[in-house]
């Protein structure tokens, strides 16, 4: 069931406030002095594993100037003085090179990039160029949750929502599904509206069991 991969809609888009914050607090209130221009840094670079929260952070800032890397991803000149650069990892080595350019622009010019990779900058497999100067402004890690605070944020997520979600109950979610906690809230969504439907005010492991036996049907069917 871990590797179910479902179209389960996320409940809006991401936002600052609902970060789960773990050991990241720090970060957070970084960025959010960053964004509004209070921080004396232009430049920062994000790094940690595959769902720890970068993406989120990124979308949650600036979304009009959220930009997620792939191969064929180009940078052009751009007026605006924010740029937001997700997953540099992912480029090729013409995106690395415009990217590179476009660092080179916003310093000339007093704008600012905040960018994210999976990561330090001297670890990645890019433009050494371009890896070097992601290092030279803020870097930053993000950690990960551990399973008690992702238990907790999911316990916290259900309380928001209504519905209780026991302990034993989070911790089925953590081993029957995927872990990131993007993917662990929309399920909890999903669950909610399956508490919902069958009028029970707890999130039990019989209940867990019946919604994600559903969603592989659902999944099957497709």
């Amino acid at each position: 069931m871990r590797q179910l991969i479902l179209d389960i809609a996320p409940g809006g888009p991401p936002r600052l406030e609902d970060f789960v914050t773990g050991r990241n607090a720090e970060v957070v209130e970084t960025l959010r002095q960053w964004v509004g221009g209070k921080s004396p840094e232009r430049f920062v670079y994000l790094w940690g594993e595959p769902g720890a929260g970068k993406s989120h952070l990124l979308k949650a800032l600036v979304p009009s100037r959220y930009v997620a890397c792939q191969p064929d991803t180009r940078f052009a000149s751009d007026p605006h003085p924010l740029l937001l650069v997700d997953d540099v990892d992912r480029l090729s080595p013409e995106g690395a090179v415009s990217l590179f350019h476009r660092y080179n622009e916003r310093r000339d010019e007093g704008k600012r990039l905040l960018a994210s990779g999976p990561c330090p900058p001297g670890q990645l497999s890019l433009l050494p160029d371009l890896a070097t100067r992601l290092g030279w402004g803020l870097v930053l890690r993000v950690h990960s949750l551990d399973d008690q605070e992702k238990m907790a944020a999911l316990q916290a997520r259900a309380a928001q929502m209504g519905v209780s979600l026991p302990q034993e109950a989070a911790r089925y979610i953590l081993t029957h599904w995927t872990r990131d906690t993007a993917s662990l809230f929309a399920l909890m969504q999903e669950l909610n509206r399956w508490s919902l439907s069958t009028h029970r005010a707890s999130i039990t492991i019989p209940l867990i069991r019946d919604a994600l036996a559903s969603l592989q049907t659902r999944f099957s069917e497709m």
